[in-house]
């Protein structure tokens, strides 16, 4: 009756899902930026997840053992708020959803979520190793594909604390408005891993860490990328706070530098207030720039800068 089901394109990932079965428009559409779903699981707290998974199977137990029906209607308002945070336990909720809706249900249904319980961490971490080992443009260079055959065998990775292909259930068809590409209608969580794994080494797409916050994010772009277009704690794009950052952290102990930036702000605090016009303001800081050439280049000392600032 349900469906799921997540493909790549225009740069993008895309996710549809439906309780009920239906495709295209009719289903639930949700898209991230190029490889998101995999980077933000992989930054979950799985001690919260797990603790999370701990109360869903207590209120399965409840109904498995009594068939009381609040039990389970419990049971899946959890699985809801879990799938809410993320779009990969979307899946666990629907197949369950759908049980209770045929129902279907069934007390060995349960061993699916215990295993989840031992498999998140596990998962975590080999698909962190693989992008360590495999993927990171500054540890192992750009060809992702060549990366790969150097660390895996024909039936597996050389490393057990690699991520482990396995078959996936892939169709082929449209995607997108213009294209057609890879499928992926999966039967559990580590398929929707898997297939974005491959997807980096396949369409050659390397990551690196990003020099503001320190995460993964894909090269789509230009390799020679810095920092990345995910938000920060301040919900911007570190691409747009990093460049800054770095500018201004080179600039701390430029004394020139810092003697201009405090006069700069004053002046320009004087056009909010009514004092100066923008028109003076940019006269001035032409002017402000040229002289602070000139003690760059050693023909104006700092003492003196500073008296013109102060008298400008």
């Amino acid at each position: 009756m349900w469906s799921y089901r997540m493909y790549f394109a225009d740069s993008q990932e895309h996710f549809e899902y439906d309780p009920w079965g239906a495709l295209g428009s009719a289903a639930t559409q949700r898209s991230y930026p190029y490889l998101e779903s995999l980077l933000s699981f992989l930054e979950l707290d799985c001690a919260q997840i797990e603790h999370q998974l701990h109360e869903i199977l207590t209120r399965w137990e409840c109904f498995f053992s009594t068939g009381e029906a609040t039990c389970a209607d419990d049971a899946m308002q959890k699985m809801g708020e879990l799938a809410v945070q993320h779009i990969y336990f979307r899946l666990p909720y629907l197949q369950w959803f759908a049980h209770k809706t045929d129902g279907t249900l069934a007390p060995e249904m349960k061993t699916e979520l215990l295993q989840l319980l031992e498999q998140l961490p596990m998962y975590q971490r080999q698909a962190q190793t693989f992008l360590t080992e495999v993927l990171d443009i500054d540890q192992t260079g750009r060809e992702t594909q060549r990366s790969m055959r150097s660390r895996y065998l024909f039936d597996g990775p050389r490393d057990p604390a690699l991520f482990c292909f396995q078959t996936i259930p892939v169709s082929f068809g449209p995607v997108g408005e213009e294209l057609c590409g890879q499928i992926l209608q999966p039967d559990a969580i580590r398929d929707l891993i898997d297939f974005s794994l491959r997807e980096c080494v396949t369409s050659g797409i390397p990551v690196r860490r990003c020099r503001n916050c320190g995460r993964y994010f894909p090269l789509t772009g230009r390799v020679t990328a810095e920092y990345c277009e995910r938000p920060n704690a301040d919900r911007k794009p570190c691409r747009n706070t990093g460049a800054v950052q770095k500018w201004t952290e080179n600039r701390k102990d430029d004394t020139v530098f810092k003697e201009y930036r405090r006069e700069y702000k004053r002046h320009f605090a004087w056009i909010r207030a009514g004092k100066l016009s923008t028109e003076d303001f940019a006269a001035w800081s032409k002017r402000a720039q040229a002289k602070k050439k000139d003690c760059d280049d050693g023909k104006l000392s700092l003492d003196e800068f500073k008296e013109w600032l102060k008298n400008s």
